[in-house]
C-alpha cells in the first residue's frame, strides 16, 4: 500500500517548520494537501497555430517556487511574495480547484508586481471590493460591459504530493455516439470546414469510463483515432459544462496534449454539442458548445431496449431511495450507478422486491457497453441523507430467485452514498469544542468544534501545540447522517471545502471524552476507534464560528463537482481524495477492494480492469 498522502503532507509541513527559513509573517499561510503536487501549464504556442509548449511548476506546503511563497490567504485568494531578486514582489492569485487534476489560477498577470500588501489585496479577484475600505470601487464587468482584466491559467496535475500517479476521473459522456466534425480555418477569417459530415465516425467510453475514444472515419482527412483521458468537468456558462482532457494516444499529430472543451446535451434528443479550444486554455477560440476551434455533434447510437417482460417493469425501488446520490441516481424502477473504481456505469432495472421492507430486489443490469446480467441488490437507509447498498456475490445469466438469499451477501461490503440535495439537515452527533493530539505527529494539535446555530456543521482545525497556535489547516464538514452499529457510531459527512464525502467512526466514552477514526469512503467496518482512533476531550459548549476566528482553507468554485452526480444525461461527479487526519484505517485497501468486489463479480468481463490503489 502506498504511503498515506496525509502522512506525507504533515511530514512535509514539519520539514518546512523545522528546516525552512524563518519569514516575518503575522499568520500561517499554507496550501491544502489537495492543491499540492507537480503541475504543467501552457507556456507558448508555436507560430502558425502549431504545437503547444508547456512549463512545469510545483506547489509545496507553503510556496509555488516560480511565483513566491505563501504570504497571506484571503478566502480563495492567496498573496504570494517573491523576494528572490532583492526587491519585494507581491501578487494576488485566485485559486479554484476544478477537479482533483485541474487547478484554475486567476491573476492580473505575471508581469504585474506590488511592493505594498494593501495594493496587492486590492488587485485580488472576488475580494477587492470588500477586502479593505481604501480599495477603489471597481465597476462590475457584467453590469457595465467592462472586459475583465484577469488572466486565467489552467494547471494540470502530473503527480501528487507524495509523487503518486494522478487518479483518473470519470468521463461525463456515457455510451456510444456517432459524430460529425467541423474545424475552424483561422487563416481564412475563421471559415468553418466540415471535415466529417457522414456519421461513420464514432466516440465511446468503453470498456473503461475514464477515457473517450474518437474514431474518425470517412472524413476529408485520413482515418485516425484519438483517445483522451478525462481530468475533470465543471459548470460553464448558460447551462453548459467545461471538460478537461489529456491525450492518451493518437494515430496522428495533434496540437496539444491537454485540451479544454464545452459541451451541452439536448435533453429531448440526447444529442450532445461539443466544442474544443485551439490550445490548452478554456478561452482560445472557444465561445460556446456549438462554436469553437473544433466542433462536434454527437448523436447517441440506437438505444438498447429492455428485454421482455422488463419494459415496463411493475417493480419500483424503495421510495426513500429515490433521487440523486453521489454516484447513483434512482428514478422509479431504474437505478444508475457509476462505479469510480472500475469506471463502469451500471443501469439496473428492478424486477421484484424480495422482502416487506423493499430493501432487497432482484435486478436486471446492463453496463454502458452493453454487457447484461441478473443479480440482487440490497439497500439500507442509514440516515435521512445516507444509504448503503451492495450487489450479491453471485450473479446469473438467467433470472434466479435464489440470488437474494442471505448467504449471497456480506456484512462488511457496503457502498455508502450521500444524497446530493438533502431532504432535511441532520445534526452532527457531537456538540461543543473538543481538542486532542494528532497521532504520530509530534507537536500538532487537533480541534473539533460545532456551531450552535447550524448543528449539522462541524469544523476541524490542525495547529501547533503552543500557547498562541499557528493554524496549518482548517476543514468544514456537513453531517449527512449517522447510525449505530456494533457499539460504535458511524457518521457520514460532506467535506465542504473540497466537496468530497468522508465517513468517520466514533465512540462516545463520556460527555467529555470521545474517540474518532476515519472509516474511508464507504464506512469501513471492523474499525475500533478506542484502539486506533484519536482521543478528543471536551473543552467547551458549542459556539458560533466567529468565535473560532481563523482563515478558512481554499474553497473550490464548485466542490468536486457542483453536483456530484453528473452524466451526459443529467447531473455530476468528480470523486474525492483520501486525506487522513486521524491516521489511515488499518486494512483500508483490502476492505475497499472487498466493497467493490461484489460489483465486479456481477460483471465478469471487468476482470480486465486493473484496480488502482487509492489514497
Amino acid at each position: 500500500m502506498p504511503t498515506s498522502t496525509g502522512f506525507v503532507f504533515w511530514a512535509a509541513l514539519l520539514y518546512v517548520l523545522l528546516a525552512g527559513p524563518l519569514r516575518q509573517a503575522t499568520a500561517a499561510c499554507y496550501f491544502p494537501a489537495e492543491l499540492q503536487g507537480d503541475f504543467v501549464m501552457q507556456s507558448t504556442v508555436t507560430a502558425g497555430g502549431g504545437q503547444v509548449q508547456y512549463s512545469a511548476l510545483n506547489i509545496s506546503a507553503d510556496s509555488i517556487p516560480i511565483w513566491g511563497h505563501c504570504h497571506r490567504r484571503i478566502g480563495t485568494n492567496v498573496l504570494l511574495m517573491d523576494d528572490s531578486g532583492g526587491a519585494i514582489c507581491i501578487r494576488c492569485f485566485h485559486l479554484s480547484l476544478r477537479s482533483r487534476n485541474v487547478l484554475s489560477v486567476l491573476t492580473e498577470g505575471l508581469d504585474k508586481c506590488y511592493t505594498s500588501e494593501e495594493a496587492a489585496v486590492c488587485s485580488c479577484p472576488e475580494e477587492r471590493r470588500n477586502a479593505l475600505p481604501q480599495c477603489p470601487e471597481v465597476p462590475r464587468p457584467e453590469a457595465q460591459g467592462v472586459k475583465p482584466h484577469f488572466r486565467e491559467m489552467l494547471l494540470f496535475k502530473t503527480s501528487g504530493l507524495a509523487g503518486e500517479v494522478i487518479r483518473s476521473e470519470y468521463c461525463p459522456l456515457d455510451g456510444r455516439f456517432a459524430f460529425s466534425y467541423t474545424t475552424e480555418d483561422t487563416s481564412d477569417g475563421r471559415r468553418r470546414q466540415a471535415l466529417c459530415q457522414r456519421h461513420d465516425s464514432q466516440m465511446e467510453n468503453c470498456p473503461v469510463g475514464s477515457g473517450l475514444h474518437f474514431r474518425f472515419r470517412g472524413c476529408a482527412h485520413a482515418d485516425h483515432n484519438i483517445t483522451f483521458q478525462c481530468l475533470g468537468h465543471w459548470p460553464g456558462p448558460n447551462n453548459q459544462r467545461y471538460l478537461a482532457l489529456s491525450e492518451a494516444s493518437s494515430t496522428t499529430k495533434t496540437r496539444a496534449r491537454y485540451r479544454c472543451a464545452l459541451y451541452q446535451e439536448d435533453a429531448a434528443t440526447g444529442v450532445i454539442s461539443m466544442a474544443f479550444s485551439s490550445d490548452s486554455t478554456c478561452s482560445s477560440d472557444l465561445r460556446s458548445a456549438t462554436d469553437g476551434f473544433e466542433t462536434l455533434k454527437l448523436t447517441p447510437q440506437g438505444p438498447l431496449h429492455w428485454p421482455q417482460p422488463l419494459d415496463p417493469s411493475p417493480c419500483l425501488f424503495a421510495k426513500w431511495a429515490q433521487g440523486h446520490w453521489e454516484h447513483m441516481a434512482v428514478e422509479g424502477n431504474t437505478l444508475v450507478f457509476r462505479d469510480h473504481r472500475t469506471f463502469t456505469t451500471y443501469t439496473l432495472r428492478c424486477l421484484s422486491t424480495e422482502d416487506a421492507t423493499g430493501e432487497r430486489a432482484l435486478i436486471f443490469g446492463r453496463t454502458q457497453c452493453g454487457e447484461e446480467i441478473y443479480s440482487c441488490i440490497w439497500m439500507k437507509l442509514r440516515g435521512v441523507n445516507v444509504l448503503e447498498f451492495q450487489l450479491g456475490l453471485r450473479s446469473s445469466a438467467y433470472l434466479n430467485e435464489s440470488l437474494c438469499v442471505d448467504s449471497n451477501f456480506r456484512d462488511d461490503a457496503w457502498i455508502t452514498q450521500g444524497r446530493v440535495e438533502v431532504l432535511r439537515e441532520s445534526p452532527c452527533p457531537i456538540a461543543g469544542e473538543y481538542t486532542g493530539f494528532i497521532p504520530d505527529d509530534s507537536g500538532l494539535c487537533a480541534k473539533l468544534y460545532s456551531d450552535c446555530n447550524r448543528p449539522e456543521i462541524m469544523f476541524y482545525r490542525v495547529s501547533a501545540c503552543t500557547a498562541e497556535p499557528e493554524v496549518y489547516e482548517e476543514r468544514e464538514y456537513r453531517c449527512l447522517g449517522q447510525w449505530e452499529e456494533d457499539g460504535v457510531m458511524y457518521t457520514y459527512t460532506q467535506r465542504r471545502d473540497i466537496g468530497s464525502y468522508e465517513c468517520f467512526v466514533g465512540s462516545i466514552v463520556t460527555n467529555s471524552e470521545i474517540y474518532i477514526k476515519e472509516a474511508g469512503e464507504h464506512c469501513q467496518r471492523n474499525v475500533n476507534p478506542l484502539l486506533d482512533g484519536m482521543k478528543l476531550s471536551k473543552r467547551g459548549s458549542c459556539q458560533s464560528p466567529q468565535e473560532n476566528s481563523g482563515t478558512s482553507t481554499f474553497s473550490p468554485t464548485r466542490p468536486y463537482p457542483t453536483s456530484p452526480w453528473h452524466s451526459s444525461k443529467k447531473t455530476s461527479l468528480p470523486t474525492r481524495p483520501w486525506k487522513p487526519i486521524t491516521g489511515s484505517p488499518k486494512g483500508q485497501e483490502g476492505i475497499q477492494n472487498a466493497v467493490h468486489r461484489n460489483v465486479v463479480n456481477v460483471f465478469s468481463f471487468l476482470c480486465i480492469v486493473t484496480l488502482t490503489a487509492f489514497l
